[in-house]
């Protein structure tokens, strides 16, 4: 079988943040830029049994369990999923930041586990601009 390398004069995104400890303590402004599209999340939560939900907020200053993200990826557990976004994100995120729980809920007055970090951590990749 042949393979074909070619390079990407135009490409889709420019940076590729990755986290290989996610957890409930959010990883803040982590792009530097006031204009963020993000195209792709990866997420890994194959060391976790439980589903693990991945919060972004279109800001810095993210506190686990008081802030309500903009975005919540979901993935089960013992999965490794990606999500794609194939235009970028309709918003873009001035300060992008980022963190992982056990919890659907934004709020710990809601369910205490909000600001609950996954027994494991969980690796996260994101691709934007």
């Amino acid at each position: 079988m042949a393979v074909t390398v070619s390079n990407i004069a135009d490409p889709l995104a420019s940076k590729l943040i990755i986290d290989s400890v996610c957890n409930a303590t959010p990883e803040q402004d982590v792009t530097g830029t006031d204009s963020t599209i993000i195209y792709a999340v990866e997420i890994d939560n194959t060391q976790n049994s439980v589903p693990t939900y991945v919060k972004l907020w279109n800001n810095d200053n993210a506190a686990a369990g008081t802030t309500k993200p903009t975005l919540q990826f979901r993935v089960a557990g013992g999965l490794k999923e990606t999500y794609i976004i194939g235009t970028g994100t309709s918003d873009v995120f001035v300060e992008l930041s980022f963190w992982a729980v056990k919890s659907p809920f934004a709020l710990t007055a809601d369910d205490s586990d909000a600001a609950v970090s996954p027994a494991s951590d969980v690796p996260v990749k994101i691709l934007c601009t």
